[in-house]
C-alpha cells in the first residue's frame, strides 16, 4: 500500500489533558486511515465516543474530514473537532464536500 501521510487539527475548549488529546487525535486518524465511523473512547478521566459523518470541514484555508468526540468527564461533558486531512491518494478518503 505504500506511504499515507497527510495532517490533522485540534479544535478545543476541554478539560482533557494534551497527552489524552493527543491519543484522541492519532484515533481519529487512525479511523481516517481504516474508514471506521464510530469507537467507542474510554481513559481515566472521561468515556464517551469518537466518530465522524464523513462531511469535509474548512478551519480557516485548512480542511479535512471532521471526527467528533463527545466525553463525560468529572467536569461534565466535554467535547473535541479533529479534521484529518490526507495528502497522498489514499483509498481511506471517502467524504463529501457538504
Amino acid at each position: 500500500m505504500g506511504i499515507r501521510w497527510g495532517y490533522t487539527f485540534l479544535r478545543t475548549t476541554s478539560h482533557v489533558s494534551y497527552e489524552e488529546l493527543t491519543e484522541l487525535m492519532l484515533q481519529a486518524t487512525e479511523m481516517y486511515l481504516t474508514g471506521e465511523d464510530e469507537r467507542v473512547v474510554r481513559s481515566a478521566n472521561f468515556q464517551g465516543k469518537l466518530y465522524t459523518e464523513r462531511r469535509y470541514e474548512l478551519l480557516g484555508e485548512l480542511g479535512g474530514q471532521r471526527f467528533d468526540a463527545k466525553l463525560e468527564t468529572a467536569y461534565g461533558e466535554d467535547n473535541a473537532t479533529f479534521l484529518v486531512n490526507e495528502q497522498t491518494s489514499g483509498e481511506g478518503a471517502g467524504f463529501s464536500r457538504n
